[in-house]
């Protein structure tokens, strides 16, 4: 994944790329917006990206995913009839599709004008900013160290679940400074930014979190490149694997096999399955299988807005009110699918309402924001990819990670005309 911009063509530079001195590699914070160093490119249009970037593929593979993994019964107290997720299924893409529809039929009908797909990025910009966030990032981490001792990493690894405050902002910090480390032109700085943000996303052993930036990563990548598609999936499959390994073995770390088998319920048959599959079957299935539970001895009593409980910061959330539910020995470590917080407040109608309004959003980002809004579309890929486990649109430090992304890409990306030699500090 280390495709910085040079793979772009550059018109009125003659070195090709960036004109760029050794003693910019750190240029001062304070210097003129005149003498930032700038990095031309020109995107492929929406026809020519890859098909893990459309969102309707992406929705569609889920639930064949789902329903693929939730067959094979790999725990004990896994939904044993498949009427309840085929159902489930066919209401959620007939909702989707009937967004999507309904989205870009009248985003078609009034179209935006026709802007050229060349950028240019103010490198200067976006480093001030990585920088920023890593200041921020610095400042928590030491917080939590002094508070609350060492990170888990470091000191008791059972304790990544509740270590630490402020995880809310501290985590899309440091999935933002990893993420933008792609769009660094400066070998350096984008080896620098990235070991940031990953060290800091090992010191908390969130394992999530690292899927999350690497899967973020790589549709950032996809968007911005201009290799060959034939090159683009093959750096994916390897992204794949290497997401498979990972979560092997940073699971294995965290969890032993004796507890994980024990926990989750995984049948006999598939204990002496290697560990890489059980964790990745296990992870789609068993949130589904939780979601058809719900629907199986749920009580619905009308809504309590707890949908909108993840928005609020931690210490503000109040009691879960559907808590109880979750003592069912059938539910399995609570995560249950994207569509859980709407279906335990508006049952059927919350799987309907939840997937026409994410369809509507995939319609818009379609037609409106690819290929152009690359860090914001890379973030909503991602949590579009993570609906077979929990519902990523939602929570506050999601906002905050869309609200610094929109932020970086306003003040740094401008687009059209012909790129213009880059500039660097005198």
């Amino acid at each position: 994944m280390n495709d910085p911009l040079h793979g772009t063509s550059l018109r009125g530079s003659p070195s090709g790329h960036m004109q760029m001195a050794p003693a910019a590699t750190w240029p001062a914070v304070t210097e003129n917006v005149e003498n930032h160093v700038l990095s031309h490119g020109e995107l492929k249009g929406r026809q020519d990206l890859p098909l893990y970037c459309n969102p309707l593929v992406i929705f569609v593979l889920n639930w064949m995913l789902m329903l693929v993994s939730l067959s094979f019964q790999i725990t004990y107290v896994t939904y044993p009839n498949m009427g309840m997720p085929l159902l489930l299924a066919g209401l959620s893409l007939g909702s989707f599709l009937f967004g999507y529809l309904v989205s870009r039929t009248l985003l078609h009908r009034w179209p935006t004008r026709t802007q050229s797909l060349h950028y240019t990025l103010d490198v200067t910009r976006l480093w001030q900013a990585s920088l920023l966030c890593c200041g921020a990032a610095v400042l928590i981490i030491v917080f939590n160290w002094v508070l609350s001792g060492p990170p888990p990493a470091i000191g008791d690894p059972s304790t990544y679940l509740t270590y630490g405050r402020f995880k809310q902002v501290l985590f899309p910090l440091l999935v933002v400074i990893t993420v933008n480390s792609l769009l660094d032109s400066t070998r350096w700085r984008k080896v620098l930014f990235a070991m940031f943000g990953i060290a800091g996303m090992a010191l908390y052993i969130t394992r999530g979190l690292l899927m999350v930036s690497l899967l973020q990563m790589l549709f950032v990548f996809s968007l911005k490149t201009r290799m060959s598609k034939k090159k683009i999936y093959t750096i994916a499959v390897c992204c794949l694997a290497l997401a498979v390994v990972a979560i092997t073995l940073i699971g294995n770390a965290r969890t032993a096999q004796g507890v994980f088998l024990e926990y989750l319920q995984i049948r006999h048959k598939y204990s002496d399955w290697p560990m890489a599959y059980l964790w990745l079957t296990s992870y789609i299935s068993i949130p589904f299988s939780n979601l058809c539970w719900l629907f199986a001895k749920g009580n619905f009593h009308g809504p309590t807005l707890s949908f909108l409980y993840p928005l609020l910061p931690s210490f503000l959330t109040p009691p879960d009110p559907h808590a109880s539910i979750h003592d069912d020995l059938t539910i399995i470590d609570g995560a249950s699918t994207y569509l859980a917080g709407y279906v335990l407040d508006f049952s059927y109608l919350g799987v309907y309402l939840a997937n026409m309004v994410l369809g509507i959003g995939c319609g818009w980002l379609m037609e409106r924001a690819l290929p152009k809004s690359i860090l914001v579309a890379g973030l909503f890929l991602t949590c579009l990819t993570f609906i077979f486990f929990s519902d990523m649109f939602s929570p506050l430090s999601t906002v905050l990670q869309f609200a610094i992304q929109a932020a970086v890409q306003r003040k740094c990306f401008q687009w059209g005309g012909e790129p213009a030699e880059s500039r660097v500090p005198g």
